[in-house]
């Protein structure tokens, strides 16, 4: 039994380790939970049956995006309530940003190609990515806790974006609050490569 369970345990682990690269849209609130189970039986001289779950908080831990080695250069970014800081004229082509959350809570960042944040579909309080022109939706590094960092490498071409986090969260009130609509995006524009 416990060579199942053992054997079980692993394979939920790999479940959930797969790599992003930030391309897929993660259409999770902050709070949402996912859960994975299993179970096993079997004989042998005897028979054993067990189970085994997982839970993990979305926001429980950085996954980070793309492959750093590949980046031609790095860019910082911080994330607070609520601002997106960092440098708005960089060079194009494969950046890597160190993304820092200094805020109090879990934050994660969007980017798209596009000239200003007005210009964005807005839809129950976020960004509606699925309504988002084809191409302009570039990828996302999703949700992480406060006082920890994490990275994304994407591919930027000569053009306008906006970084934004566009998680929406529910107050203790019942309030909905929309990161997004707090002011937390910027407007970043790419130059060709120096």
């Amino acid at each position: 039994m416990a060579v199942v369970m053992v054997a079980l345990l692993a394979l939920l682990a790999l479940a959930g380790c797969e790599q992003d690269d930030g391309a897929t849209v993660t259409e999770l609130e902050a709070g949402d939970t996912r859960t994975g189970s299993g179970s096993a039986s079997g004989t042998h001289t005897g028979s054993a049956s067990g189970s085994a779950s997982a839970s993990a908080t979305v926001a429980a831990a950085c996954e980070p995006v793309g492959d750093a080695g590949s980046a031609d250069s790095t860019q910082s970014v911080v994330l607070d309530e609520w601002s997106v800081d960092l440098d708005s004229d960089f060079s194009a082509g494969t950046v890597t940003f160190e993304i820092q959350n200094a805020g109090q809570e879990a934050h994660e960042l969007v980017i798209v190609q596009a000239s200003d944040a007005a210009s964005l579909p807005v839809q129950d309080g976020k960004v509606d990515e699925e309504a988002l022109d084809e191409g302009q939706f570039i990828g996302e590094v999703g949700a992480f806790p406060s006082g920890e960092s994490c990275m994304g490498t994407f591919d930027l071409e000569p053009a306008d974006y906006v970084f934004f986090c566009n998680l929406v969260e529910e107050d203790a009130d019942g309030t909905l609050r929309s990161h997004f609509e707090e002011g937390m995006h910027t407007e970043v524009s790419t130059h060709g490569m120096a």
